[in-house]
């Protein structure tokens, strides 16, 4: 009996491994070249990894520190598109400390305001 509640346990365990590589075989990088915002341009792209965790897809900005999620890959890269945008408008109005100083002196590099 304990045998089969081990090979159970082993069983379990290699499909949850298996799971985690299909996670990590689905992560791609893209550079994202438009915020698809009316007052925002990126003047450079932005570099950015997208992955499927079995749930949801996760856009993420490295340089940026923010993601994006959604039911689709394309979801995820509007919302993390979003995202960028708010971050932008809410650290233009902000008296900033220095790691969100770096943030936003980045983000002024890479974003054109109308």
């Amino acid at each position: 009996m304990s045998t089969t509640v081990e090979m159970n346990t082993v069983i379990e365990e290699l499909v949850g491994l298996k799971k985690a590589i299909k996670g990590v075989e689905r992560k791609k990088f893209l550079l994202i070249n438009s915020l698809h915002h009316s007052s925002l341009h990126l003047i450079s792209p932005v570099a950015t990894s997208v992955e499927y965790d079995g749930y949801q897809f996760t856009a993420y900005a490295a340089d940026l520190d923010i993601y994006g999620c959604g039911d689709s890959e394309y979801e995820a890269i509007e919302d993390l598109r979003q995202s960028i945008a708010d971050l932008y408008y809410d650290l233009k109005d902000e008296s900033l400390g220095k790691d969100l100083q770096k943030i936003w002196e980045y983000l002024r590099s890479i974003v054109s305001e109308e």
